[in-house]
């Protein structure tokens, strides 16, 4: 049997773009490749094709869900080609053929009058080995009608592969949100450009295994567009911190100060001062609940630990520091508060986390430097009164933060974005096991350290996520369940170098 070459690729390219400038650019792309939209759409569907002769060898029942834009064009090329190779082949139109145009309406026809297989009424979905998602493209956003979270979730439910052309049904491509009852994918196949909406929060996970076709315009595509968002790859991030000079010691190489450990709460602290080690700091000191200072310094006698009774008392502290994290452990009572109060006053770098950030979202004093490392939640209570952003949206919601409190933002979940006025970069690595108590803690230490040995606060911090996650990834090797922030220490060390 003659296999066709791969007409996609598993590397994903280093820059991404919104869903608006895909869908304004394409044509302008195609015609500066000699090319036109019509021959991107058999483009798409001869990608799809070759898809089943690599990863779907053995599929040859293949039900194709078809909706009433160029998406479903892309189906129906892709339909013709399936039964042209001899597989069984089904087209559910669920939205009536009548209603495409242009070239989606030519594709239909050809799949039609080539003898393809199209109902209007959902067939049995057990009987098929992939089922096919070209309902929706790029242009979705809103709600799906329930109808099709229906159908979605009898997908879903099924023992089928689930594919998805170009984006899952269900995505907004632009803004990330997942809309309910989205489709799910095993694989998606996206054209021409990565949208960045599939490379964040919930999407991830939606969109499943990620390829790329370029179609043969992507080249053109990023020569006339600028990309909305960085997506970096492992090499490009692992070369900024370049190697240690031989002369290297212990003050040249950063002084982190940690401040939280509230009573009873010293583990926090704890796992984000050692990080900072781990993540080679010269010298880390930490200013803890006196509490806590035992519970702290035991077993990791490299750093150097402080009670703080009173707030004044860190200010001495300020002035050996490169960098401060805050957060881990502090609380939010009346000493959280004071040592919070007092952190403001820090005209270096200051990484926020945790109970500093609730605390922040309370205030209305801004640090000089900040990188604040907010989850989603945590995000939103950092808004002010604001009517023009999507909260939903996590490129909005990181953009807005970073402008207005003039900071680096690490707004942290799958995919995690890093922010500043100017740029964002998604982040590519990371795991399920990450979801454990701790994980936070532990990146904003490696942050802190990253900062405290020179670099600059985006790049620190695009580089921070990205270890903080392959760190997670291999050490989940091992299982995910039962993953303990500590236990990326090791790997931490050995990724750094």
């Amino acid at each position: 049997m003659f296999i066709l070459e791969a007409k996609y690729s598993t590397n994903l390219p280093q820059v991404a773009y919104s869903a608006q400038q895909v869908k304004q650019y394409e044509g302008d792309a195609a015609s500066r490749s000699g090319t036109n939209l019509s021959q991107l759409m058999l483009r798409a569907g001869q990608a799809l094709f070759s898809l089943f002769d690599h990863e779907l060898v053995t599929a040859q029942r293949v039900l194709l869900l078809a909706g009433k834009g160029n998406n479903a064009g892309d189906a129906y090329v892709l339909a013709k080609l399936l039964h042209q190779s001899g597989r069984e082949v089904c087209v559910y139109a669920v939205f009536s053929p009548q209603q495409l145009l242009g070239d989606a309406r030519q594709a239909y026809l050809a799949a039609e009058q080539s003898g393809v297989k199209i109902v209007i009424e959902q067939p049995q979905l057990q009987h098929f080995c992939v089922i096919v998602d070209g309902v929706f493209g790029t242009g979705f956003k809103g709600q799906l009608p329930p109808a099709l979270i229906s159908l979605f979730g009898d997908c879903k439910n099924s023992q089928a592969k689930c594919i998805s052309i170009d984006i899952p049904s269900g995505v907004n491509g632009t803004s990330s949100v997942v809309s309910k009852g989205a489709f799910v994918a095993d694989m998606t196949m996206t054209f021409i450009a990565l949208k960045q909406g599939m490379l964040t929060g919930s999407a991830k996970a939606v969109c499943g295994q990620l390829l790329f076709a370029s179609l043969d315009v992507a080249e053109a595509f990023n020569q006339i567009v600028h990309p909305s968002a960085t997506f970096h790859a492992s090499n490009t991030l692992l070369g900024q911190l370049g190697q240690r000079a031989v002369d290297s010691y212990k003050n040249s190489c950063g002084h982190v100060l940690v401040i939280g450990g509230n009573k009873g709460m010293a583990g926090a602290v704890r796992l984000a001062a050692e990080a900072a080690l781990r993540s080679g700091a010269g010298l880390v000191s930490v200013a803890t609940h006196p509490d806590s200072v035992i519970s702290v310094l035991q077993g990791r006698y490299e750093l150097m630990v402080h009670g703080i009774n009173e707030a004044d008392e860190l200010a001495v502290l300020f002035k050996k520091a490169d960098v401060v994290v805050i957060g881990p452990g502090l609380g939010q009572n009346d000493w959280a508060k004071a040592l919070f109060e007092k952190s403001l006053s820090f005209g270096g770098a200051v990484v926020v986390d945790a109970d500093a950030l609730n605390l922040l979202a309370n205030s209305t004093e801004r640090y000089c430097h900040s990188i604040l490392t907010p989850h989603h939640g945590e995000a939103r209570r950092l808004l002010v009164e604001n009517d023009v952003i999507d909260p939903q949206s996590r490129f909005e919601l990181a953009s807005w933060l970073a402008t207005n409190y003039n900071a680096t933002v690490v707004l942290k979940g799958p995919g995690s974005l890093v922010a500043n006025a100017k740029r964002i970069n998604i982040n590519r690595s990371g795991s399920s096991a990450m979801a454990s108590a701790g994980m936070g803690d532990v990146l904003s230490g490696i942050i802190g350290a990253l900062v405290g040995q020179g670099m600059e606060s985006f790049a620190a911090s695009t580089l921070a996520v990205y270890i903080h996650g392959l760190a997670a990834q291999i050490a989940a090797k091992d299982g995910e369940r039962g993953l303990l922030a500590s236990d990326l220490f090791v790997h931490i060390r050995r990724l750094l170098g």
